[in-house]
């Protein structure tokens, strides 16, 4: 017969398995879905004449602007890419990426208007690549 299993000690263990995937595997999809909107919707909605965009290269589509928290089984990314001088540089406050995704006038160059991304890659993700990175990392943890 095989050995016996208390379920509570499996079930920490599978919670804690779920705890180190969340703010890994699934972090990272989570932020190459949100680079994914953000080529989407904010740099494919125009293509500006004099301004260079930084994208991946301390942009908003860096994962390096990315910050990733997690707790209470809630997984959230702020995108904290600075504000370009040629705009003023940082406002206290206020996100580069949340004035973009709500059309901020003071960043709402050639009246590009609101490009919500955060919820597009939340939905794209949730219904895409969430559940695979979410086994393959619980997979590669033994379960």
């Amino acid at each position: 017969m095989g050995e016996s299993v208390n379920i509570a000690d499996f079930l920490a263990k599978l919670d804690a398995a779920i705890d180190q995937v969340m703010q890994t595997e699934v972090a990272d999809g989570a932020k190459e879905a949100l680079q994914e909107a953000v080529e989407r919707n904010v740099y494919g909605a125009y293509a500006p004449t004099f301004l260079s965009r930084r994208k991946a290269a301390g942009g908003l589509a860096d994962t390096g602007n990315m910050t990733v928290q997690y707790g209470g089984k809630v997984l959230t990314i702020t995108d904290d890419a600075p504000w370009q001088q040629l705009w003023g540089g940082k406002v206290p406050g206020e996100r580069l990426a949340e004035a973009i995704a709500a059309g901020s006038s003071r960043y709402n160059f050639h009246k590009a208007g609101p490009r919500p991304f955060h919820e597009e890659a939340e939905r794209s993700y949730a219904s895409g690549r969430f559940g695979a990175d979410l086994i393959s990392g619980l997979r590669a943890r033994g379960f």
